[in-house]
């Protein structure tokens, strides 16, 4: 396995199951724009108004320097998911040996980011209590993520066309 997530050389030969390609493509698409929008290279987007409807986070209660240390912690980890999932383009259109290593790397950033929020909303998903809109696309991203992690590692045998 570990020779899947680390090829010897990135070449644009992948061996595992092309669905994990359909279902990391979407992701990465919507990570991407994440990471554009929140970075602050979208002049169109408030990063404070993304926060406050789409997370629910508060932050008219907060004092003018905390809202501001918020936006601007949102504002570092756009830039960081943007760089992230730049390198994962590449890897889905020119190296796709390295597809295995750019969905895990991808998949620990939603994990990490989201652990303890994605335990308590599965939780309250449970307990029959209504989700943020973050929070249900934070479970979806989740679950795709770790779907196409495990088709990615795969082998896929190819088919010999010339037996025939």
């Amino acid at each position: 396995m570990l020779g899947r997530l680390f090829p010897r050389s990135l070449s644009n030969a992948y061996e595992g199951s092309w669905l994990a390609v359909w279902l990391f493509a979407p992701v990465l698409l919507a990570k991407t724009l994440m990471g554009f929008n929140f970075s602050g290279l979208n002049p169109v987007i408030d990063v404070g108004e993304i926060l406050r409807t789409v997370d629910g986070v508060p932050l008219d209660t907060f004092s003018s320097e905390a809202a501001a240390a918020v936006v601007d912690s949102a504002g570092a980890w756009g830039m960081a998911l943007f760089t992230l999932c730049l390198f994962a383009w590449i890897a889905l259109f020119r190296y796709r040996a390295a597809l295995p290593l750019a969905i895990l790397l991808l998949l620990i950033e939603q994990l990490g980011r989201t652990g303890a929020g994605s335990v308590i909303a599965l939780s309250k998903l449970t307990a029959g209590s209504a989700l943020s809109m973050g929070a249900i696309i934070n479970l979806a991203m989740s679950a795709l993520l770790i779907v196409a992690m495990a088709l990615s590692l795969l082998r896929v045998r190819k088919v010999n066309t010339a037996a025939a």
